[in-house]
């Protein structure tokens, strides 16, 4: 048995996908999702900061991120989201936009901006569409023809990708299956017979970590978990708030300073265990300003 580890971890995604000893992992990825053939495939990739591996994960615990150049110039940002987010569309517009815009320097003309491609890994489903792959351009709203080509996105939602083993055919129906169950796998699947694959596997295998890549792993695990918990009580506190509504005015109030210092604390831990500021707001329902306030009297 092979114990492999879980490529949506922040140290695993990294090390297999931002690696630069191993691009052709990536290229294949890419090609895959980005459904590449032909004279358009991606031949080769400049991986952006390549040191960038993380020993802790509990400052990026959930979103990160690799970025990277293909042989045309062409800009990618693969990212990978564990953490439910409701507004996760609207932040990949804002983050690839902000790519976009910070190509130019002084001097520099927009003929010289290139495309920034961006693809998205959900641990949730974030789409009503049914299918876990999803391709969204900037088109003409009457032709339909695409005429803005500096933008666009490719979203996989994990949760929406129903296929067993048995069931593998493409290349792209092999990277989701590993992205999806690699933390549970015994065993290589006997369809990875693309070098790409094999090399991907090994990447994950556990027994090719060292005692601080694993170290790390358990870390970035334990404040997984801890996050879990926090949405869990943070879910349990809105059913106290809707029940307390129903209580005596005065006790309502009592229940409502008590829950205002449970959120508080809730959003503390929150910090702590590397959430942004956004994400806490979101999930514990304080505003931006209240999360900074006490992030800056806490010193997190």
């Amino acid at each position: 048995m092979v114990v492999y580890l879980d490529a949506k971890s922040d140290i695993a995604f990294k090390k297999l996908f931002g690696n630069i000893a191993h691009k052709e992992v990536l290229i294949s990825f890419l090609n895959s999702v980005l459904e590449r053939v032909g004279g358009s495939r991606i031949i080769d990739v400049v991986i952006n900061d390549p040191t960038n591996v993380p020993d802790t994960p509990l400052s990026k615990m959930s979103i990160v991120d690799v970025r990277c150049t293909d042989q045309s110039g062409n800009q990618y940002i693969v990212e990978m989201q564990v953490v439910p987010q409701k507004y996760y569309a609207a932040r990949a517009q804002y983050y690839s936009s902000l790519a976009l815009g910070r190509q130019l320097s002084f001097g520099q003309g927009y003929n010289e901006l290139v495309p920034v491609i961006f693809v998205g890994i959900l641990d949730f489903e974030l789409f009503e569409n049914p299918k876990y792959l999803t391709h969204h351009f900037i088109l003409d709203g009457e032709t339909y023809v695409r005429e803005l080509h500096h933008l666009e996105f490719h979203f996989i939602e994990l949760d929406k990708f129903y296929k067993q083993e048995a069931e593998l055919q493409t290349t792209l129906d092999k990277w989701i299956y590993l992205l999806k169950y690699s933390g549970i796998m015994q065993s290589a699947p006997e369809s990875f017979k693309e070098q790409e694959l094999e090399v991907a596997l090994g990447v994950l295998a556990q027994s090719n970590w060292s005692v601080k890549e694993l170290e790390a792993y358990d870390r970035y695990l334990d404040a997984m978990r801890s996050a879990v918990g926090q949405l869990e009580m943070a879910e349990a506190l809105g059913l106290a708030r809707g029940e307390a509504r129903g209580e005596a005015r005065g006790e309502a109030r009592g229940e409502a300073r008590g829950e205002a210092r449970a959120k508080e604390q809730l959003a503390l831990n929150a910090l702590k265990v590397g959430l942004d500021i956004v994400t806490v707001s979101q999930i514990i329902g304080l505003s931006i300003e209240q999360v900074q306030e006490l992030q800056k009297k806490s010193s997190v």
